[in-house]
């Protein structure tokens, strides 16, 4: 298929997109409860006579090619968030206290559309082409339950590929980077613990509001001063908790923050290091403390040669002028970095911010909107990374 071709059969699917996103955008659901989700997709695949299997709420498909050959996936997250929708929208949610305000609804129809398009073209391929569906990519990550339960086996996937509509970003752009694009997670809590007292006799306790600040105080220099200005971290604590009267040492303080990271090797050694300092300090000031981390999503890291792939098949479909590459990772998270964790792909951000509109609400706002036209351009980026992912593997084992 010749690139003109490819936009032609991306173009005409429109109207379908357009009414697909719509229809997905009326029923936003919370992760793992993606059921109307999950039932409109597998409705959807059946139509097109493309086999699927469901586990909890994820649905994935498989496209059979003509001939043998490796497997390549496509991903798109499913759930909604927890927002009320303001009145305007002519397909607004049906679900109160939910809306589409990330792009989900949009990531599923683009996989859709993909799905239908490759299906049409599937006596063209070698190998075959999964389609992965995913929940709770706002909550507690449907991801890595997916790579858990096989999904990148049976069989087995050599390359996946994925996106995020971006409102930051102008209709017709596509932006990724090499190496780290998101960071990753982890929830921490600190618990100092002194000795209750009377305020009046200090001595006869030991004040655990005292250790805490003399704590958080040194973990704000652990970024500063762990870590090389030449890579990024991020330590925040949102809340504090202690104390019972005016007049009485505090016995156990609770802190509770995140800490964001790009590589591997300093999320390790920022957790090592936020135990020790928070130990130590407590200890010589007569208390003690405790740390439990939560881990989050890993960091997102892109496979090189599948940024070059995106990077080239972005400048050929859209051209050079419209391809971006991101100076610097974002350190929110993304758990599309589970699919890649051990498995070639990479990640890229689709520019829907209609021409003209400069200050475009954010992700995550009840304000959120994107321009329909980005339906089509995700599809064809979508099946052009897919058809020539699949031609790239046969070339190299031939060779």
């Amino acid at each position: 298929m010749t690139d003109e071709q490819l936009k032609q059969e991306a173009l005409a699917l429109a109207p379908w997109l357009t009414k697909t996103r719509r229809d997905l955008h009326k029923i936003p659901e919370p992760g793992f409860e993606e059921f109307e989700t999950q039932a409109y997709i597998m409705r959807a695949l059946d139509e097109m006579k493309i086999p699927y299997t469901t586990h909890k709420t994820w649905v994935v498909g498989l496209i059979s090619g003509a001939r043998p050959g490796r497997t390549v996936a496509l991903r798109a997250d499913m759930d909604g968030l927890p927002l009320k929708e303001p009145a305007g929208c002519g397909f607004a949610s049906t679900h109160p206290g939910y809306m589409h305000a990330c792009g989900h609804d949009a990531h599923v129809t683009m996989a859709l559309g993909a799905a239908r398009l490759l299906n049409a073209h599937k006596d063209e391929l070698a190998g075959n082409v999964k389609l992965l569906f995913q929940p709770a990519e706002e909550t507690v990550g449907g991801a890595l339950p997916m790579v858990q339960a096989g999904v990148l086996e049976n069989p087995h996937v050599d390359k996946v590929f994925g996106l995020h509509v971006m409102s930051r970003l102008p209709l017709g752009t596509v932006e990724t980077r090499y190496g780290a694009l998101n960071g990753s997670s982890d929830d921490v809590q600190l618990f100092i613990r002194g000795k209750a007292g009377h305020g009046a006799y200090p001595e006869m306790g030991v004040d655990g509001i005292v250790i805490a600040a003399q704590v958080i105080c040194a973990l704000q220099t652990l970024v500063s001063r762990s870590v090389s200005p030449l890579d990024s971290a991020v330590l925040s604590f949102g809340t504090i908790e202690g104390g019972s009267a005016n007049n009485v040492l505090c016995g156990e303080v609770k802190l509770h923050g995140t800490l964001r990271t790009v590589s591997p090797k300093t999320r390790e050694a920022l957790l090592r290091r936020m135990e020790q300092i928070s130990t130590g300090i407590a200890r010589s000031m007569g208390g003690d403390a405790e740390l439990v981390v939560e881990p989050g999503y890993c960091a997102l890291i892109n496979h090189d040669a599948d940024v070059r792939h995106i990077l080239n098949t972005a400048t050929r479909l859209l051209g050079k002028e419209n391809v971006l590459q991101k100076p610097e990772p974002s350190m929110g998270v993304e758990d599309f970095s589970y699919f890649i964790e051990h498995t070639p792909g990479a990640f890229f951000h689709l520019g829907c911010a209609a021409p003209g509109e400069s200050e475009a609400a954010p992700l995550h706002s009840v304000d959120f909107t994107l321009d329909e036209r980005c339906l089509p351009i995700g599809v064809m980026m979508h099946a052009a990374l897919v058809m020539e992912a699949l031609a790239e593997i046969g070339e190299e084992e031939q060779a």
